[in-house]
């Protein structure tokens, strides 16, 4: 029996995989771990919203390792949004997510609450595709009942994938009313294959993007010249 190389090479099955391991529940990321939750850690920090794979715990262990201060992650819904592709290829092959302003639908995020050094930590891993904003007159619903109108969030600046006028959402994000079309990340990575290089096997169309910097860029702005314009709540982008 010949084996999914998307189950087997785990190269391939860390792009397939995204967003990974998002839980159901909030946590405190605790030596690369998730621990119960803690919400007077949550003082003195802010929240920024986690739509794609920083509500996992695995990412977060990329992005953090084991020797951090504890992180509250807190679950929550955020109104009139939806979590969409981004138009480009991250270095570890998977078309990420972006959020976009979708009046009507309730989307699952988490809320990622970081002091100043964990911002610091974070930038660097986002800067090159996404703008960090404060997004204002919010309706972010926390699992304890709070309601924040005001949080922080990685923004797309590539654009967004779609087919015509509507972007895909990703369907391994959980939502409430969406009207937007789905696709599953190896969905997403087969569709671009078939837009991208046609007949070529789509086990070795995501190698060679996680291989070559250059094959990532060529193909990150056929992306980007073909997305569909974001569409952001009002924000203010800040300093990075």
């Amino acid at each position: 029996m010949v084996q999914d190389p998307f189950l087997s090479d785990p190269v391939l099955a860390n792009a397939a995989g995204y967003p990974y391991d998002i839980t159901e529940h909030s946590f405190t990321f605790v030596a690369g771990e998730a621990a119960p939750f803690d919400a007077a850690l949550t003082q003195g920090r802010r929240p920024v919203i986690g739509y794609g794979s920083n509500q996992s715990p695995l990412r977060l262990r990329q992005k953090y390792g084991s020797e951090h201060a504890p992180i509250p992650v807190q679950r929550a819904w955020l109104a009139d949004h939806d979590v969409v592709f981004s138009a480009h290829f991250s270095s570890y092959g998977s078309l990420p997510a972006a959020l976009r302003h979708v009046p009507g639908t309730r989307v699952a995020v988490a809320v990622n609450w970081l002091s100043d050094i964990e911002l610091a930590v974070m930038h660097p891993t986002e800067v090159d595709n996404y703008h960090f904003a404060r997004l204002v007159g919010l309706e972010l619903e926390l699992d304890d009942g709070r309601v924040l109108d005001e949080a922080f969030a990685y923004l797309s600046f590539r654009g967004h994938v779609g087919d015509g006028e509507r972007p895909y959402a990703l369907r391994e994000i959980a939502a409430e009313n969406r009207t937007l079309p789905e696709l599953g990340q190896l969905e997403a990575l087969t569709l671009m294959r078939d837009r991208i290089a046609p007949g070529t096997d789509v086990h070795d169309f995501v190698l060679a993007h996680i291989r070559d910097a250059g094959v990532r860029r060529e193909r990150v702005s056929r992306l980007e010249n073909a997305a569909l314009p974001v569409a952001h709540a009002p924000h203010d982008v800040l300093d990075t």
